[in-house]
């Protein structure tokens, strides 16, 4: 069979937005995977920011949101998202979404998603994606063609909580291509630093602690600086922190960057100190521009990352002592961080687009 002859999959992959977070990327990526697999994707975006690279055509939702928001405005897009899928039929719906309205995904679910439908679920914090009425959470999801956790202890995690056969594990991809191209770009710092990365908007990545974890550190009396990117509701806050600790010099906010992959190319190494995530592309990114990590043990992915010792350094969970001195170690023992360093591209080569890619064919059954 040619390629003129095989049949085009439509995909419908429905995400809250295509940009910021770990889950939108991953969303973007496979669009662009899957129309390079003779696959037809359409997005639909709930809320209007775009900023990946994306494959395949786009609802956007979020432009017919009005300032109030208003019950009208919502039976609107409620209507305009039904009519859509009405007029189209899809082979497979992916849904990306967090969930924090129950009964709104209840009549998603039974009278507006009319394909087999894919969730997926990207945080250690399922009830972000399932209500905490058992039976409604069933009656949403059970007959959903699969449900897909992006780490091994969510999925463990759902098979506790829940009643569900139809679920199994596929991790985020990264686009190696992609980061390669982007870390040619020059980068103006001429310091030694390591790196924090992730969005500010609230305390899951506990900034607060890797700030006061570094101040605690050798690293500001061996010149050696930390880089924080991102942004949001609490930015100002660390800030503040900073200067109480007179660490102005040494500690850089950079903000939102267009361009992170340039960042971790420079890096020392990258440090995540979150409560918990769900399977943080920080690391993935960090190790693919070979530069290696420390991370706690949160729940949950970095232990599905990290081989200790071998990529990076596993941190006993929220154990600040011990990510003092495992910062420290990392620049005092220069046997160990160059073999983290060599190691650190092959080590996640694994979760290549390529391969992450070929496993949601499969299991679409797309040949």
């Amino acid at each position: 069979m040619n390629v003129s002859e095989k049949k085009q999959y439509r995909i419908c992959i429905v995400s809250d937005q295509l940009a910021t977070g770990g889950a939108e990327r991953c969303a973007a990526l496979l669009s662009v995977f899957f129309e390079k697999n003779y696959c037809k994707v359409h997005h639909i975006v709930v809320v209007d920011k775009i900023e990946y690279e994306f494959a395949g055509e786009l609802l956007n939702l979020g432009k017919l949101k009005n300032q109030s928001n208003s019950l009208l405005n919502r039976l609107k897009r409620f209507w305009v998202l039904k009519q859509f899928f009405q007029k189209n039929n899809f082979d497979f719906i992916i849904d990306f979404r967090v969930k924090r309205y129950s009964l709104q995904e209840y009549i998603i679910a039974k009278y507006i998603f009319n394909s087999p439908l894919i969730v997926t679920v990207h945080s250690f914090m399922t009830n972000l994606y399932f209500p905490k009425n058992k039976f409604l959470a069933n009656s949403i999801y059970s007959h959903s063609y699969k449900i897909i956790a992006v780490s091994n202890a969510i999925k463990e995690k759902i098979n506790s909580e829940f009643n569900y056969s139809n679920f199994q594990t596929i991790y985020n991809p990264i686009d190696f291509d992609f980061i390669q191209s982007k870390t040619k770009e020059d980068l103006a710092l001429n310091f030694k630093y390591i790196l924090g990365v992730g969005r500010m908007q609230d305390s899951v990545k506990q900034f607060d602690i890797l700030i006061n974890c570094y101040a605690a550190s050798n690293l500001p009396k061996q010149n050696i600086k930390l880089v924080l990117l991102g942004e949001g509701l609490i930015q100002n806050d660390l800030k503040n922190q900073v200067a109480k600790l007179q660490l102005e010099d040494f500690i850089l906010f950079e903000g939102k960057v267009a361009n992170p992959y340039q960042y971790y190319k420079k890096a020392l190494y990258t440090v995540l100190s979150s409560k918990n995530e769900g399977f943080p592309t920080v690391l993935l990114e960090s190790l693919a521009c070979e530069t290696p990590v420390v991370a706690f043990n949160c729940f949950s992915g970095p232990s599905e990352i990290i081989q200790n010792q071998e990529n990076g350094l596993l941190v006993e969970n929220q154990n600040q002592e011990k990510l003092i001195l495992v910062m420290n170690e990392m620049v005092s023992n220069e046997k160990l961080y160059y073999h983290c360093k060599q190691n650190s591209k092959q080590s996640v080569q694994r979760f290549s687009i390529e391969t992450i890619g070929k496993e949601w064919l499969e299991l679409m059954k797309i040949i």
